[in-house]
Formats: C-alpha cells, sequence, structure tokens
C-alpha cells in the first residue's frame, strides 16, 4: 500500500508541479520535478536517515557504514538529478576556471605556470586546474535535452521509494533479515543506475572533473 501512495504522490505532484511552473524557464521546470523526490527523502532525514535509525537499534548498529552509504547514495542522486538542471544549458565556469583562464588570458600559459609554481603549486596540481579550464572553456555551451533529463527523474523514482519503505519499516520495529538484504540491493541498484543512465553517468563524470581547492592559497592570499 505505501508503495502505492507513494508512487500516486509522486505523479500527482510531479503533475501539480509542471503546471506551476509552466510559465517559468526550463531550469526552473527541471527543478520542479525533482521537488517530489526532496520530499519523500526528507521524510527520511527527519528520521536521522537511515544511519541514524541503525544506530538506534541494537540489532542493526553493526552496519552503519552500510546505512551511510545508502544515505550518501540517495543524496548523490538527487544532487545530481539537481546539477543536470543547473547545467541544463550549459556549465557555468566556477571559481578555478576563471581564475585559471584570465591568468592564461593576462600572462600566457608559460608565465602563469611558473607564476604559480613560485607561488608553491605542484605541477601535478596545475595540469588539473589547466585541464579542467579546459574542458570548462569547452562545455560552457553544452546542452541537456531536458525530456531526457525528466527520463532520469522518473528512473530514479524506484530508489527513492524503496530508500522511504525501508525506513519506515525500521521506525515502525518491523526488523527482520530482509532489512540489512534490501539496503545491500538498494545500494548495487543505484550504482548501476548511475552506469547505466546516460545523464546521470555524464552529470557523475563532470562534477569528478571538478577540482575542489582553495583559490586565495594559490594565489598568495588568505
Amino acid at each position: 500500500m505505501s508503495k502505492i501512495l507513494f508512487l500516486i504522490s509522486f505523479f500527482f505532484l510531479f503533475a501539480i508541479s509542471n503546471i506551476t511552473f509552466a510559465n517559468q524557464g526550463p531550469i526552473s521546470k527541471c527543478h520542479s520535478q525533482i521537488n517530489p523526490l526532496h520530499q519523500e527523502r526528507d521524510k527520511v532525514s527527519k528520521l536521522d536517515g537511515i544511519w541514524g535509525l541503525f544506530e538506534k537499534n541494537s540489532v542493526l548498529q553493526g552496519n552503519s557504514v552500510l546505512a551511510i552509504n545508502i544515505d550518501r547514495k540517495i543524496n548523490s542522486i538527487i544532487f545530481h538529478l539537481q546539477y543536470l538542471c543547473d547545467t541544463l544549458n550549459g556549465i557555468p565556469m566556477n571559481e578555478v576556471a576563471r581564475y585559471v583562464r584570465d591568468g592564461i588570458e593576462e600572462k600566457g600559459e608559460n608565465r602563469f605556470r611558473k607564476e604559480l609554481i613560485d607561488l608553491g603549486k605542484p605541477e601535478t596540481e596545475i595540469d588539473i586546474w589547466f585541464a579542467f579550464t579546459r574542458f570548462s572553456q569547452k562545455n560552457k555551451e553544452r546542452s541537456l535535452d531536458p525530456k531526457s533529463i525528466t527520463d532520469s527523474i522518473k528512473g530514479a523514482v524506484p530508489f527513492i521509494e524503496s530508500y522511504v519503505s525501508i525506513a519506515e519499516k525500521i521506525n515502525n520495529q518491523e526488523i527482520d533479515d530482509s532489512i540489512i538484504k534490501s539496503v545491500e540491493k538498494l545500494s548495487t541498484e543505484i550504482d548501476n543506475f548511475f552506469l547505466a543512465d546516460k545523464y546521470m553517468n555524464q552529470a557523475l563524470t563532470e562534477n569528478r572533473n571538478i577540482p575542489y581547492v582553495d583559490i586565495n592559497e594559490s594565489s598568495g592570499g588568505s
């Protein structure tokens, strides 16, 4: 019954969201389709996530790593769906890409590279920065198909549904051997989803290209 109610709720909210955002831009409309997933995920968050539920139960406490990972993977689904919506019309250049682009334009690649080395930046990291900047410039106007993103969003529904179902079962003290098996199965299915879904795989790959660094550290700031 909870599965049926979830699907009814999702597609109702999905339809309402599309009506609400009918006069807004494609990025807003795209995000509106993720809102039902947010709402369902938040139900589990209010229970302190699967990890929190595991920690509160003596039978499940020894599986905290499994619980942490499933919470992380669910959050990753929503994060990468949001990323797809945000980059529907291209990948905005972040602080690193803008910093390197401006440095190269002002001083030339060789001179700017030497300046970074003098500031103590390892050459391997400089190579990563320069490669990422080239990637950003190449993809700043790349476009995605909104309908394909919608398909990815719909494809994520069963995983969120299972996640909520497992949480509710634990919260209701319906503890049995199926809990661990269900979490393990869901974890594997999410991994396969990221591999099989073209846009989710693309989102994962693009985000892996992003170097998270402190620009001020490299530019001599504080």
